[in-house]
């Protein structure tokens, strides 16, 4: 292994496991006491709609990834996990040139094709889309840009962690890494001048912040506005884990939020949609002050208790959006009811601060009910 920050990079189709397996490792790396940090590269690329000759959004993923790998080794980290899909050597390339001083381990993980079919569907993902998964996984068993292949067709998650360290041979290895160079600045070329919307919808845990966002987002580009969306809980993966509602992780997402903004700017965003926790109003201006031509509008989601237990207890269930980090999924019962209980008092105290610019009650609501009312607060683009 050569000097640099080590990175593994777990790739392959959809549904072949790049985002749990790749958690498991920061999970494990984390409690053996390694400052490592996480990040899967799809949560730092929407930017939508696409040009015509990016369809995947690369250069915006690959320009944040080097944004966040050099913010989350400022903040102490030895060592970075990455998750994301690639599916030819000059995207790979281009990755490793926006994340220079690095020593990266590339891990093409890959399942037999009724193992991935069925991944593939049992996550709920449009299943118009399976045919063109299969093609992208035979492609991908064909290639050799790989570092190394790990099959883990029958294997449980567990075991394919055990079979991607093994073979990656001791990574992250003992040797201090030297610190990433400073990035380029992005380039401004074609981007939008003037004040930049921003709506953030926030609320207590298991309100449905990121379902609403993220479909107020996708109204956006299906309407043709060049729009950024963000789940700033995806900006702040580093071990130790701090609580969601720490002071220190609202800190380290407004560090990451500042730096994939001006790469989703120079990608021509003209509005960008956040989805998160609001711990109080100091954090409140670290994420404005993130986005210095923002004009924040936050919205608040609002539930009762009832309603917030059934929805974290759904969540804890995997129904949901699948999102790395997700401090609900696999729990157990008495757990999630305790989360339920604790997230229902946070709720009632941002009732009585008054806490957003708009306040949205959520239930017995669609999401899409939901979010048309909260995308009200948007002004017209």
């Amino acid at each position: 292994m050569s000097d640099g920050f080590p990175l593994l990079w777990l790739c392959g189709p959809s549904g072949v496991g790049k985002t749990s397996v790749g958690w498991e490792i920061f999970a494990r790396l984390d409690r053996a006491g390694t400052a490592v940090g996480y990040l899967d590269a799809d949560q730092v690329g929407l930017c939508y709609p696409a040009p015509a000759d990016d369809p995947q959004t690369h250069r915006v993923k690959a320009a944040n990834v080097g944004a966040m790998a050099r913010t989350l080794h400022a903040a102490g980290a030895r060592c970075l996990v990455l998750s994301g899909g690639v599916q030819q050597a000059a995207e790979v390339t281009a990755y490793a040139e926006a994340v220079p001083g690095t020593s990266l381990t590339l891990c093409r993980l890959r399942v037999d094709i009724d193992q991935l079919r069925e991944r593939f569907l049992g996550r709920g993902w449009r299943p118009e889309l399976l045919a063109e998964n299969e093609r992208t996984a035979a492609a991908l068993d064909r290639a050799t840009f790989a570092d190394l292949t790990v099959d883990s067709t029958g294997l449980s998650r567990s075991a394919t962690v055990r079979l991607v360290l093994e073979r990656a041979a001791g990574w992250p290895g003992p040797a201090a890494p030297a610190p990433p160079p400073s990035p380029a600045p992005a380039s401004s070329v074609g981007a939008p001048s003037g004040p930049v919307p921003v709506l953030w919808v926030c609320g207590a845990s298991g309100v449905g912040k990121s379902e609403v966002a993220f479909a107020i987002f996708s109204r956006l580009f299906g309407a043709g506005v060049k729009a950024a969306y963000q789940d700033l809980a995806q900006l702040g993966f580093l071990g130790p884990v701090p609580a969601p509602a720490d002071a220190a992780a609202h800190r380290l997402r407004a560090r990451g939020l500042a730096a994939v903004w001006p790469n989703y700017r120079a990608a021509g965003a003209r509005c960008l949609i956040l989805a998160g926790d609001i711990a109080d109003p100091e954090t409140v201006r670290d994420y404005a002050a993130a986005v210095p031509e923002g004009r924040f509008t936050l919205v608040r989601l609002h539930a009762g208790a009832d309603a917030l237990r059934e929805r974290v207890l759904l969540r804890g269930r995997g129904l949901g959006p699948q999102l790395p980090g997700d401090p609900l999924r696999g729990r157990s019962t008495e757990e999630l009811l305790a989360h339920a209980e604790a997230s229902a008092r946070t709720a009632e105290a941002l009732e009585r601060a008054g806490v957003g610019t708009v306040r949205v009650t959520t239930d017995g609501r669609t999401i899409e009910d939901i979010a048309t009312e909260a995308a009200r607060s948007l002004p017209a683009l």
